[in-house]
């Protein structure tokens, strides 16, 4: 039921940030100002690490599911994919690469900010 609670409050934060995305017609998606929130929230203390935890983990832990859809899309396409295949791939793998490397810099500063 505890996890049931947390994923309902990032999803809340999600609704948010889909309202203010809607609202303002910032050129931002949803998820990130949702992100940017539950981030605003856990460094005024408004809510505490604990609180989103198990959810967070949870969510994690599937991730791979929401991904499951755009499979079958891009095999029942495929001359999207080959109308635009290698930029389409190197857009891929910079993007993979730009994550990967923005997400360890920010987990880094955060173990820092911990110590």
């Amino acid at each position: 039921m505890r996890t049931i609670w947390q994923i309902t409050l990032i999803m809340a934060f999600y609704g948010a940030g889909e309202f203010i995305a809607r609202l303002t017609h910032a050129p931002l998606p949803a998820s990130v100002i949702g992100l940017a929130l539950i981030l605003i929230a856990l460094h005024r203390r408004w809510i505490k690490p604990g609180q989103l935890r198990d959810g967070a983990q949870g969510l994690l832990g599937r991730m791979l599911l929401f991904f499951v859809p755009a499979v079958p899309v891009l095999i029942e396409h495929r001359e999207f994919v080959s109308m635009l295949g290698v930029r389409l791939m190197l857009a891929v793998a910079i993007g993979t690469v730009l994550v990967m490397v923005v997400t360890g810099a920010v987990v880094q500063m955060v173990a820092r900010a911990d110590d």
